[in-house]
Formats: C-alpha cells, sequence, structure tokens
C-alpha cells in the first residue's frame, strides 16, 4: 500500500494564496505548449496521462471542504477520468498567430472546480501538419520547478531525473564554492604578494575582507528590502509604464522569441561576467525599453519584475509549491552593456541575499494553513500585484531533445501568470542547447501588442550584446598576444 504524502491530502499555504489571489482577469494559470512533427498515438498519450494522475495525486483531485481555520483538502472529484480534461482543437490558420490566438483565449477561461485544476488541449492544423499540445494548470496545484519534474516524466527523460536530482545538488555545492572563491579572490592582492605574508596577517586580512564584503551584501540587501516595503505601504501604484485606467482587460496576447544559442550566451558571459539569468534580464530590459520607446511611452527609469525564489533544497523535486519571490528593479537609463549589466547583477544579489523570501514564505505557509478564512480584500492583493511591471522567471529545460507519447518534442515553451493589471508575464525557457522567452499580457489599446512587441526584439537585441562581447573578447586577445610577444 502506498503512502499518501501530507502535501498530497492538504493545500499548503502558498496553494490556498494562488487560490485566493486570483480573480477572472488575472487567472493564476500557469502554460506551456510543446510542439511535435505529427500525430501522436492517442492509445500512448492516454497511458502517459494515465501514469501522470497516479504518480502525482494533485493532477486526479481538485480543492474543496475549506473551512474558517483550516485550508481545503485535495478531494476525488466525483465521476471524474483524465480524459474529462483532455480538449481537442483544430487551428482555422495553419499560422503561429493563430495558435498564439487560441492558447491567450485559454489562459483566461476559468477551470471548472468540479474536476481536477489542469487541462490539456491537443491542437492540430498547424503548418506542415504539425501537432501541438497546449498545456495549462492551477498555481496551486504546484511550482515551476514542480511542474517541470512531473510533465517531464511522462517523457523519455522520466528515467534520467535522478541525475538532474545529482546536478542539482552537485550545483549547490559549486555554488558555495565559487561564493568563497570570490571573497577571496576579491582582495585585488597578487597571488605572489598574498603568499608572502605571514600566515596570521593574510588570515586577519581575509577576516578584514570578509566583513566588509558582507556589510557591502546587507547594506544592499536592507537598502533593496526596506523600498520594496516602502512600495506596498504606498496607497497608490508608483509605476506609469504598461498600466492603465479602468479595469483589467480580459482579453490576453501570448507570444514568443526566436531562440538564441547558450553557446552564445557563454562568449558574452566571458566578456563581461554574470550569469545566463542575468544576461537575458540585460537582454528583456531593453526589449522592454525598446517597445515603450518606439511608442513614445517611456515614464519610468527602471523596470520592476517579480522574481520567484525556489526554496526547495537541491534534491526537493515534490510536487508542491515551495516558492517565494521578491522584486528586481532593472535600469531603463541610458547605460552601456558593462554598466547595466554591473546593476542588474547588484539587484540579484540583493535578492539571492535577502531573507525577505523566505519570511514571506514562512507567514504566508502558516497563515493561510490556520486561518484561510481571514484572507485580506480582493482591493489589497489587487494593489500589491499591480506595483511591479510583471513576473520573469527561468525555466531550465532538458539539453537534449525528448520525446513525448513517441513523438519528439520540437519546440517546449512555458509561461507564468500575470501578476497585476497591465503587467507581462515572462519566462526564459531553456531547451537542447537553446533558449527562448515567452511572454503574456493584457490587449489594450494603451500598450498594443506588447508581448510581440518585446518577443520580436529578442534575438535582435541579443545579437547585439553578442557582437559587442566578441569585440571585448578580441581586444583582450590582443592585449595578451602583445604582452606574450614583448616577454619573448
Amino acid at each position: 500500500m502506498s503512502i499518501v504524502k501530507k502535501s498530497d491530502k492538504q493545500l499548503g499555504g502558498l496553494d490556498t494564496l494562488f487560490l485566493k489571489i486570483e480573480h477572472p482577469r488575472r487567472l493564476m494559470t500557469v502554460t506551456s505548449i510543446w510542439t511535435f512533427k505529427q500525430r501522436l498515438d492517442q492509445k500512448l498519450v492516454y497511458k502517459v496521462l494515465e501514469k501522470l494522475c497516479l504518480e502525482y495525486p494533485r493532477f486526479a483531485k481538485t480543492p474543496a471542504h475549506e473551512t474558517f481555520f483550516k485550508s481545503a483538502v485535495w478531494a476525488d472529484p466525483v465521476g471524474w477520468k483524465f480524459q474529462d480534461n483532455i480538449v481537442t482543437h483544430t487551428l482555422v490558420e495553419p499560422t503561429k498567430k493563430a495558435l498564439q490566438k487560441y492558447c491567450a483565449e485559454q489562459v483566461v477561461t476559468p477551470f471548472d472546480y468540479t474536476k481536477p485544476l489542469w487541462e490539456l488541449h491537443a491542437i492540430s492544423g498547424l503548418e506542415d501538419d504539425r501537432y501541438a499540445f497546449f498545456w495549462k494548470a492551477h498555481h496551486a496545484l504546484a511550482d515551476g520547478e514542480g511542474f517541470i519534474r512531473s510533465l517531464l516524466s511522462t517523457t523519455s527523460l522520466g528515467g534520467t531525473l535522478k541525475k538532474l536530482e545529482e546536478q542539482s545538488i552537485i550545483s549547490h555545492l559549486r555554488k558555495k564554492d565559487i561564493k568563497k572563491k570570490d571573497s577571496k579572490d576579491n582582495t585585488n592582492m597578487p597571488e605572489s604578494v598574498w603568499q608572502k605574508l605571514p600566515i596570521y596577517t593574510s588570515n586577519l586580512l581575509d577576516l578584514f575582507w570578509l566583513i566588509l564584503y558582507q556589510i557591502y551584501v546587507y547594506s544592499i540587501v536592507t537598502i533593496h528590502d526596506l523600498y520594496c516595503a516602502l512600495l506596498c505601504m504606498f496607497p497608490f501604484v508608483t509605476r506609469k509604464d504598461l498600466y492603465y485606467k479602468g479595469l483589467q482587460s480580459h482579453e490576453k496576447e501570448m507570444a514568443w522569441s526566436d531562440d538564441v544559442s547558450i553557446k552564445d550566451i557563454k562568449i558574452v558571459r566571458e566578456a563581461f561576467g554574470g550569469t545566463l539569468n542575468d544576461v537575458m534580464l540585460l537582454v528583456i530590459t531593453r526589449c522592454l525599453k525598446g517597445y515603450l520607446e518606439s511608442i513614445g511611452k517611456r515614464n519610468d527609469n527602471y523596470i520592476s519584475f517579480i522574481i520567484p525564489v525556489s526554496l526547495r533544497e537541491p534534491s526537493d523535486w515534490s510536487f508542491q509549491n515551495v516558492v517565494s519571490g521578491s522584486w528586481g528593479f532593472f535600469s531603463m537609463k541610458d547605460l552601456n552593456t558593462r554598466q547595466l549589466l554591473k546593476q542588474v547583477r547588484t539587484e540579484m544579489m540583493a535578492i539571492k541575499n535577502s531573507y525577505g523570501p523566505r519570511m514571506l514564505f514562512e507567514t504566508w505557509q502558516w497563515f493561510f494553513s490556520h486561518a484561510p478564512g481571514l484572507s485580506p480584500p480582493m482591493s489589497l492583493y489587487n494593489h500589491v500585484c499591480d506595483i511591479p511591471h510583471g513576473v520573469f522567471t527561468n525555466v531550465p529545460g532538458p539539453t537534449v531533445p525528448i520525446q513525448f507519447a513517441d513523438g519528439e518534442i520540437q519546440e517546449y515553451r512555458t509561461f507564468p501568470p500575470q501578476c497585476g493589471k497591465g503587467s507581462i508575464g515572462m519566462a526564459l525557457v531553456s531547451y537542447s542547447g537553446k533558449v527562448s522567452v515567452g511572454a503574456i499580457t493584457d490587449v489594450h489599446c494603451d500598450y498594443p501588442q506588447v508581448a510581440n512587441g518585446v518577443c520580436s526584439r529578442f534575438a535582435e537585441e541579443f545579437q547585439l550584446v553578442l557582437d559587442e562581447a566578441k569585440m571585448e573578447i578580441s581586444k583582450k586577445n590582443v592585449d595578451l598576444n602583445l604582452c606574450e610577444k614583448k616577454n619573448n
């Protein structure tokens, strides 16, 4: 007899929050699009979905029986079978635009709470007789990492997910080693000089530098967190860009960019430093800046994103919400690449070192588990959700092409929910050595085609940064060659 986990019996506090925070114009729906060369075998698809519901019980249950002092439980729906959550559709036109329009329409369609909170749309009629799967699921089921684990377990990667878990642990340890190494390397002292110092002197300088570095980091964190708290206290929304009067638009727009190579991103990192996330945030910030300036409506100097922060242990791949978040503020001023990347890295350092996300998570978990009936009014949720310009999340995918029901996945894209009125929900997705971004936004006359306007700029904007990086590296190589020639 299998043991049922507590998380599969009752909703956690964060699960409940995602149910409380949504309204019909801002649904907490996580979505993903997979495309295939041809139609898949129905029997194989059914077999895979049956396995999914067995291994991850939340896919076969629905939230019910919430009381004032107790969160809802995951209950078995009456007379339900997984086939009830499958929808078939044929596009009117075999175009990318028609696919995007159909998927955007599904994002604003609420779930039927008498059934589990997910749907699979099997879409035919694409160009060259291709086929697509559009997944949609409520954020109350799990966070991004939980969805990745569950959905990838249905693919040809299912048998090797253990290796991914081991890699995540190794990556976690490497990050710790890098931090320790950086704290010593940043002394800017030549190694030869460092080695010549007495041990007690070098240890003392190590300690002195470490104290200075920690003071710097936590001063940045404190300023960042205080500013976030201050924004929540304002009785009005301070941002001007991507915001408009009236009710939030019910109609949505969905778009995604062309792919860029991870190898090319490594070249940029070699030239300017930073992580893949830092480089991509730089590019996306410039894309948003370019779009706003192209329509003559850029007023804010900083674009603000909710940056999800995973609180999972490296080996935790459970299907539930173990995530929090913080706001990141990225400059739209006229900075050069090196300056902007430095600003992005400083902001991300503040988010990564802040205790705020952990405190928020623990508070939400306890409060909504013990007193969901005391949930704040929707007006307060709306105010906080409207503060940032959007959500930005990074969704790491398989490094090689994978199969679902014996069909190879050609394209793999993911979209987070929007946070508030006029906001943009953006996901950075890596798959098979390439990276792309997907976006979902409101359709409104004040800001026409935001999602497409941002995504269409992504590859071009990255190419400009890549060209600049190659130039920087070539300059360094010239200097190195001259030094070697001089020494010889």
